[in-house]
């Protein structure tokens, strides 16, 4: 069953790139912030924006999104922003390979696909978003609703917003947001430093996640409105997604798979994260399918890895031939009530037909001695890891990996 669904998303995303690509469309140069929002005030239809370098300083159009994200009620309208609106067919935004051309949104939607069918995005830096006054706005660099669309090689940075505002909304600013009716291809791309969630999926989105960067940069905590807070990638409601081979960095919380979510998880490393790696959990009313392999989880405050499933009749996945070590290290996550069990993994309920298997862990904490132990020892460890690392952490943004330059650089074949 799950693997017939990402069969599904991936057949779906098929189109998006060979539409695009065999459709004519009309090349179109763009010099300054206002050629690009006039072009983009209607709909448009097989069209290629090529966007000189230099910097481009949108003025924002207050709406009202008559959906929400993340609400217990979706049809709640929310009071929003955005810096640019792109509807229509076949349209790509095209910046340059130098990443010169720099898009400042000034808004909390800073680039809004709506109805947008094979639709691109690439070789873009957006930043400088402004977060709405309204605390339920998915505000993100990149919000897609009810379309087919792929963002690659752009760089997603500093969406941060005003202090105050970002305080008394407790949100922030995303990378990414996938609303409902959304299929995205999301590849290549550097998503750091924003203040909010790196990449969220809603309600009805589908996505394919790969060889991204998602780093918080400056893990955000407490006052600090920088980056990193939130969650690195969070999956939530009833969306899916493959997560595949992207190195996440310096957040709050890793890779979340919640509520109906589905989510296929492998190849990546996920490290220096405040709070836990990765999570499945049913937030006590839904039933989460989670395919969870061959991840690095490496230094968290928390544990490493939770899942809370109290129940699930379909097939509910797995967590196998993951690798974690050094994780549950801030005694200030010792109490259970916090986040998970205080250990590596924090196994909170397992339904009968979720497989755990084949982990590997090296260098966990506990905060107490009944919690599970299933460390080996450092020559072990050493020996299984230069196997893994040599046949599969491929991606280059590897590079800036602490686990990989401590385990695994050294030790290629």
């Amino acid at each position: 069953m799950l693997i017939k669904l990402f069969c599904f998303i991936f057949l779906l995303m098929v189109p998006l790139t060979a539409q695009t690509k065999s459709a004519h469309a009309e090349r179109i140069l763009i010099s300054s912030a206002e050629e690009l929002q006039k072009v983009t005030s209607n709909p448009l239809e097989n069209v290629e924006l090529h966007l000189l370098p230099g910097n481009y300083d949108l003025i924002p159009t207050e709406f009202i999104d008559n959906t929400c994200g993340n609400c217990e009620n979706p049809d709640t309208a929310i009071a929003a922003s955005y810096g640019l609106h792109l509807q229509g067919k076949n349209i790509k935004i095209i910046g340059t390979d130098s990443g010169e051309t720099i898009i400042h949104t000034n808004a909390g939607y800073g680039i809004y696909f709506e109805d947008c069918l094979d639709c691109a995005i690439e070789e873009i830096t957006v930043t400088g978003g402004k977060r709405d006054t309204s605390g339920l706005a998915a505000d993100a660099a990149i919000v897609v609703k009810n379309g087919t669309v792929s963002v690659s090689n752009n760089r997603l940075a500093n969406n941060v917003g005003q202090p105050e505002v970002v305080r008394k909304t407790i949100v922030g600013i995303m990378g990414i947001a996938g609303r409902e009716g959304s299929i995205i291809s999301i590849t290549n791309n550097k998503i750091t430093g924003n203040s909010w969630d790196g990449i969220a999926l809603y309600r009805g989105a589908k996505a394919i996640i790969e060889n991204n960067f998602i780093d918080g940069v400056d893990k955000a905590t407490g006052d600090n409105i920088g980056g990193g807070r939130g969650v690195a990638v969070g999956i939530t409601w009833n969306a899916e997604a493959v997560i595949r081979s992207n190195l996440i960095k310096r957040y709050w919380k890793g890779i979340g798979i919640f509520v109906d979510a589905k989510a296929q998880v492998e190849y990546n490393i996920i490290e220096d994260i405040i709070t836990w790696g990765i999570a499945l959990w049913d937030a006590d009313k839904g039933m989460p399918i989670g395919k969870i392999s061959r991840n690095i989880i490496y230094n968290t405050g928390a544990c490493g890895s939770s899942i809370t499933v109290n129940s699930n009749p379909r097939e509910s996945g797995w967590f196998e031939n993951n690798i974690i070590a050094r994780t549950a290290q801030n005694p200030k996550y010792d109490s259970p009530d916090y986040y998970c069990y205080q250990c590596a993994l924090a196994l909170h309920a397992v339904p009968d037909n979720f497989k755990i298997e084949g982990n590997i862990f090296f260098d966990n904490r506990r905060a107490t001695e009944d919690l599970p132990d299933y460390d080996l020892n450092k020559a072990d460890f050493l020996s299984t890891v230069s196997d893994l690392c040599s046949n599969n952490y491929v991606n280059p943004f590897f590079s800036f990996s602490d686990f990989y330059h401590k385990f695994c650089a050294n030790r290629q074949k």
